[in-house]
This record gives C-alpha cells, structure tokens and sequence, in this order.
C-alpha cells in the first residue's frame, strides 16, 4: 500500500457518523436558509460573508429537489416541505415581468446577475413545481395562501412563453444560450446542460399541475407541444453521434470534449429519451473527470490557456457533481461504488461537516495565480463582455471583491496545507450529499426485496 493510500484509508476511518446522516445536512441547509425581505425564505449558496452571498434559482432547485426527495422519504415532512413552499415563494416574488429568472438575487429580491444564464428560467420552473409535488405530497394544498397555486400557474405560463418565443430556435430545434452552470463561453451555443433542464422542467411542470384540485390549467397543452418540440431537437441533436455531446457552438460545431454535463440525461431523469446514449455520457465523465491525486470529479479538464473555460481558484474536484456521481452508482444498484464516492466527499468535509464547493491544491493554487490571476486572465474570463450583462460597474466592482477574498483565503490555507476548500459550506453540495443518501437507502431496500430472505417471507 503507497503512502497515498495510507493516507486515503486513514481519512476513510476519520469520516464522523453524522455527515452519513440525512439529518445531518438538513440542519446544514437549515443554517443556510434566511428570510427574504420580500417574501418567502431562501437558502443562500453559502454563509453571508463568504463566495457567494446571494441566491441562485440553479443551487434552489437542487435544494429544493433534495427537501421533496426527503419529503417522499418521510425524512422531517412537514419541515422540508415549508422550505420547498418557501423557496417557491420567493421565486413568485423576484420573477420578471418578461418571465425570466435571473443569475442570482439579493435577499431584498434585487438581482445581483451578471451573466444572462438561461437555464435559470427552467430552474425556476422546478422550483415551482418541486413546492406544488411537496404540497401534494403532505396534504398540504389547503394550507397555503389561497393564491399560491393561481400565482404559480401564472408565473408558469409567462416563463414557458418566455423560452418558447425568446430562447427557443425553431430551426435548431433547441433552446440556444449564451452562459448556465459554468459562467462562460463553454455554454455559449446550443448545450446538453440548458436543453435537458428545460426537458426536465416542462415534463416536471406538468406532473406539479397535474396535482391542481381545479381542472388541469390551459397551460399544460401549450407546454405538452412546446415540450414534444423541444424532445425532438433533444433527442436527434444529442444521441446520434458516436458520443453524446455537451454543446454546439452558436454556430453548430461539435464539442464533444469531457465535460461534468455529460451526467445532464441521467441527473434529470432522461433515459427514455435518451436510451442508452445517457450511460455512456455518464459514464464517459466519470473515467474522463476523476481527479488521480484528489479523488472526485472535476467539471471539465484543466487548461488555462483555454477561454472558454474558468479555474476558479485552480482545477480540481468539485463536491455536488462528484455526489452526482454516488447518485448515479446507488441508482444502479452499485452501492459499494456509491459509498466510496461518498466517503471521498466525506473526507474532505471540515471539523464541522460542513462540505465545500470544489478543491484545490497548492501546487494548482499557485499555478492558477501565477498564469492566470496576475496576468488578468482570469478577470477576462469572468467578465468576458460576450457574455456579460449590461450591468453597472459597481456590481462587477463587488464580484471582483469577492473574487480576490476568496483567493487571499485560499493563499491563507496553502500556508498550512496542500489540499485547500472554496465556498464552505455550499449549501448546493450538501443537498446533493442529502440526495445521494437518500438514493442509497433506496437502493438498499431494493437488494433486500430481491435477497432469498425477503423472499421466502414475503411471496
């Protein structure tokens, strides 16, 4: 056994119990949630005073998609299913008069974006119809505001008009962005990601109207045709090529370089539609993305010289996509490999618990300052005006900030340890970590129905 894999067993056994717990990362998240001064509650993606302060419609319907799995699990109802309520409400209440959501918002509901992103249409229509399942779910549609339904229906048929007539190109058959879940150029086009949310958030949508106690809503028949419109381009676009894409180009080239998106069929629930083409893009990400020093999957791979993509800090594994990845193996009954996964999170955890938002080491730290901080690469990528906003300098005057405090910290850790942590906690990671708990116990009890015991005592 290596030095390496001493160290790895050794951290193995030192993983603490109660991070194994879903109780656990829902008193996390509990933490993360604040009251919006305009309405509803909200979790921020970490504390105030760390990277990212704010709100964001993609981090909530990971939450939220979390709360209803433990909603579904009798994992603490009633308190999962106020959260979700409460996410939604806030989501009613910042939503755009053209049907948008946006980047990301303050807890007073001002938006913070700085980039356009998308996909954050489509998560916020997951949001809405996460609250709406919850509520259903519990028995508890009578136990909201009376216009909490009339309100989200309402909303729904704005946003699904919105990406219908404005994202939506009819001749691609696809919705076509400029930025989503990578902040930068690499989702400019027509991307895996952004088209299998919008899948996901229409079919998800429907389901939640469906749960009305009033006839089903007009809407669902637009959103019924949008959606077979939108399947079809899916579907032809993404799984008849040899490998499954992550993009084309605005101006339809092919990507198909190794990218954590890859995991977009089987994260929202695509396999019908994409056959047999969703495992072999999970799994080609898996082999391609799994850091050999770190453990865990990065986003996409490490070349800084390469625009289109962004190092934060330094490359290196990122805590919810690797959670993803122990989803994944525990939906396919693989819980051996789903519970290394999870370990390899778990290790990397602080004193607290608490999980962050990617890893780093010393050596890539100093890489990524010395060829990309100092030189003003990395500020040309962040605010890369192809894809930036029309926004006041004073906002990217205040992300800057938050930038350079966040590389001074991990400058700070470098002077103690090799293996350094951004964002902690992130509130996105550790419902991820919730989720994969929760696939697990699933996976658990279907190998026991099928053991000989199970069967012999319940014919």
């Amino acid at each position: 056994m290596t030095d390496d894999s001493l160290q790895h067993a050794s951290a193995v056994e030192q993983v603490p119990d109660r991070i194994l717990t879903p109780e656990f990362h829902l008193d996390v998240l509990d933490d993360l949630v604040y009251p919006a001064e305009c309405r509803g509650a909200v979790p921020l993606a970490s504390s105030p005073d760390n990277r990212y302060p704010y709100a964001y419609p993609r981090d909530i319907a990971s939450i939220t998609r979390a709360w209803l799995a433990a909603v579904e699990a009798d994992v603490r109802p009633d308190d999962c299913k106020r959260h979700v309520v409460d996410a939604a409400k806030f989501l009613l209440a910042v939503h755009g008069e053209d049907g948008a959501w946006q980047q990301r918002y303050a807890l007073d509901g001002m938006d913070k974006s700085i980039y356009i992103q998308e996909d954050n249409t489509g998560h916020g229509l997951r949001v809405l119809a996460h609250a709406l399942i919850a509520l259903d779910e519990t028995d508890s549609v009578d136990a909201v505001d009376d216009d909490f339904s009339a309100t989200a229906t309402e909303a729904v048929e704005r946003a699904v008009a919105f990406v219908r007539d404005e994202l939506y190109d009819p001749n691609a058959q696809l919705i076509e962005s400029t930025t989503s879940i990578h902040e930068g150029r690499i989702e400019s086009g027509y991307t895996l990601w952004v088209n299998c949310t919008f899948v996901a958030a229409l079919r998800r949508t429907v389901d939640a109207l469906s749960t009305l106690r009033d006839d089903t809503p007009a809407v669902v028949e637009t959103i019924e045709e949008f959606r077979t419109q939108l399947e079809g381009g899916v579907k032809r676009a993404f799984t008849s090529t040899q490998h499954v894409p992550r993009r084309y180009s605005p101006t339809g080239d092919i990507d198909t370089r190794p990218d954590i998106t890859l995991l977009a069929p089987y994260y929202f629930g695509l396999e019908d539609l994409f056959g047999e083409s969703a495992e072999e893009a999970a799994e080609r990400a898996v082999a391609a993305l799994d850091d050999p020093e770190l453990g865990g999957l990065q986003r996409f791979l490490g070349f800084y010289r390469d625009y289109d993509v962004q190092q934060h800090g330094g490359n290196g594994p990122w805590m919810q996509y690797t959670a993803w990845h122990a989803q994944y193996r525990f939906d396919r009954g693989d819980i051996e490999r789903g519970d290394a996964v999870l370990e390899t999170i778990a290790r990397y955890a602080d004193g607290r618990g608490h999980i962050p938002e990617h890893l780093t080491t010393r050596a890539r730290f100093e890489s990524f300052m010395e060829n990309e901080w100092h030189t003003r690469r990395d500020f040309e990528k962040e605010f890369d005006e192809d894809v930036l906003r029309d926004v006041p300098f004073d906002l990217v005057v205040e992300e800057l900030g938050h930038m350079k405090d966040a590389y001074r910290d991990l400058a700070d850790q470098t002077t103690e340890r090799n293996v350094v942590s951004f964002a902690l906690p992130l509130a996105w990671s550790h419902a991820e970590f919730l989720t994969a708990l929760l696939r697990r116990a699933n996976a658990v009890r279907r190998r026991e129905s099928k053991s000989p015991e199970s069967t012999s005592t319940n014919p």
